[in-house]
């Protein structure tokens, strides 16, 4: 099972050495870690990274099935269809008793109800159909009645 693995690990080795000694000199393993760590991310566990990890698959998935062979090394060919996945952080909510708080970056925040149905808006309109939107909706009635009795 890991022997397809071991090719692509043989694969690398032999890209990033550079003289053919059959070992990779610090400089030359250094090159290979950064370009291994440009690949690597550490994304926060949120529904807002799935979301968006989703829609990117789904369509370097629709590319990769309109080409038909690969010219090159896998990792090359897998670039040239489509760039590395890129996270764009739309911002954090809190909610805080019947109100939220919204950070959207760098020098935009916002409180109080406003924020709460912003965010609400927002949420409303990623829903897929309008199946959820109702549910969610339903939830919402349920939730403010709950409150005031």
């Amino acid at each position: 099972m890991a022997e397809d693995h071991l090719e692509k690990v043989k694969e690398l080795f032999q890209l990033y050495d550079s003289d053919a000694n059959n070992s990779l000199s610090l400089n030359e393993l250094l090159n290979l870690l950064v370009e291994v760590g440009k690949r690597i991310t550490s994304l926060p566990a949120t529904a807002q990274v799935a979301s968006q990890q989703g829609k990117y698959l789904g369509k370097k998935l629709h590319k990769l099935a309109r080409v038909t062979s690969p010219s090159g090394p896998i990792h090359t060919f897998d670039e040239t269809v489509s760039k590395p996945f890129k996270y764009f952080h739309l911002g954090n909510l809190a909610y805080l008793g019947n109100a939220a708080v919204f950070d959207l970056g760098k020098h935009s925040f916002m409180g109080g109800l406003v924020a709460m149905y912003a965010w609400r808006s927002v949420y409303w309109n990623e829903q897929v159909s309008a199946r959820t939107r109702s549910l969610l909706m339903i939830d919402w009635i349920i939730r403010c009645v709950s409150l005031h009795y």
